[in-house]
């Protein structure tokens, strides 16, 4: 085995790998904590960065804990539970901060984090059969699949219905007959039923007291514990004549803004998301485009003013095209959703190059254990 070298890390990064400097090159140590001495072998990378692979921690984070789940580090999915949960937030709010002072050139000041529950929260999980027919989830850098007996993350009803089926072939022998030809699947945990893609397909689930219809297979927010405290702060004090729901999916931010404008324009470019939207946020003076959000800001809907424009983009965030309406459009305010601090930040710049300054900025904690983070940022027209 290579002996590799002694690194010191310095900080998680966005990705939630340790930061550590070697030679003159920035290197990336997954499962490093900061303030840690490790050793690491140092991987080819690019003339500026290097990966590396953890060999053993000479001097401890007060941190670092031991992880729950038996698969760790196999497994492709956490890579934070080596990290105490209390500190994950702040490394999160952290992370988040530093991709708007360098990408934005931004000080967002100190990132408002709210926490979950750290463990057991989880309501959606694509699950994986190992070629014995074992449940389990895609390995780590790997196109293979590790079997797991359980997932700690997992709300209660997944894993207990993991557990029942670990050690053996009963999962593909009980889901042969739906998932024909397929070796991975959704699953959708919610009170002490589990949905299964293939057997189930919609779902209805209460968020912040309405009910919301979604099917298995298409985008809904998998941590309904969080989702009770975000939706609430997302439509915190918006009202007005007429608003904008851009990437509405199922209409779970257009339900809410129902009850504070008069007209809300619901734009998705899937239409049977969008037909779900008008079954969960129906209402006389509603529109609803089934069309890329690129598409309908060249109609006649999106020449109209706006009183609030809400933006909740996939991971690229906002295309050059609609930062470019926004600019145009010039909303008073912009409310973004933001599955990605870099991307958000990116497009934080040029808002505030464009007339808007940034009015606030949360860190919601939508996956424990894991880097990814959501955020709430709002931009108010100067």
């Amino acid at each position: 085995m290579e002996s590799g070298v002694e690194l010191t890390i310095e900080k998680l990064v966005a990705g939630g790998d340790g930061l550590a400097f070697y030679e003159g090159r920035a290197v990336f140590v997954p499962f490093a904590l900061p303030g840690e001495r490790v050793r690491a072998v140092v991987r080819a990378g690019r003339r500026d960065y290097a990966t590396a692979e953890l060999r053993s921690v000479i001097e401890a984070s007060p941190h670092r804990v031991e992880p729950p789940c038996p698969v760790y580090g196999e497994c492709g999915g956490c890579n934070l539970q080596h990290l105490a949960y209390p500190r994950q937030v702040e490394e999160k709010a952290a992370i988040v901060a530093e991709a708007f002072r360098r990408t934005a050139r931004l000080d967002p000041g100190e990132v408002a984090a709210v926490p979950s529950l750290p463990f057991a929260y989880r309501n959606r999980l694509q699950l994986h059969l190992t070629a014995s027919g074992e449940l389990g989830f895609m390995r780590r850098s790997s196109n293979t699949v590790v079997a797991a007996p359980t997932c700690p993350v997992a709300v209660k009803a997944i894993q207990a219905w993991i557990e029942e089926r670990a050690g053996g072939a009963r999962a593909k022998e009980e889901l042969g007959r739906f998932i024909v030809g397929k070796d991975r699947f959704l699953a959708f945990g919610l009170g002490e039923r589990v949905y299964l893609e293939g057997r189930d397909g919609l779902i209805s689930a209460p968020v912040a007291g309405k009910e919301f219809a979604f099917h298995i297979k298409g985008f809904f927010q998998s941590n309904l514990y969080l989702l009770d405290f975000f939706v609430p702060d997302v439509v915190r004090d918006l009202v007005g004549a007429r608003v904008a729901d851009l990437y509405s999916g199922v209409g779970l931010f257009s339900s809410f803004l129902a009850d504070r404008f008069e007209s809300v324009v619901s734009v998705e470019h899937n239409p049977y998301a969008l037909e779900l939207a008008r079954r969960n946020a129906p209402g006389a003076a509603a529109e609803y485009h089934a069309l890329s959000v690129e598409d309908w800001t060249r109609s006649e809907s999106a020449r109209r003013p706006f009183d609030c424009v809400l933006v909740d983009p996939p991971r690229a965030g906002l295309s050059g095209e609609v930062r470019a309406w926004l600019a145009r459009a010039r909303p008073p305010l912009i409310v973004y959703v933001s599955c990605d601090p870099v991307t958000l930040a990116r497009d934080a710049g040029e808002l505030v190059a464009s007339g808007y300054a940034l009015e606030s900025l949360k860190a919601f904690d939508f996956y424990p254990q894991t880097s990814h983070v959501e955020c709430h940022a709002r931009f108010r027209l100067c």
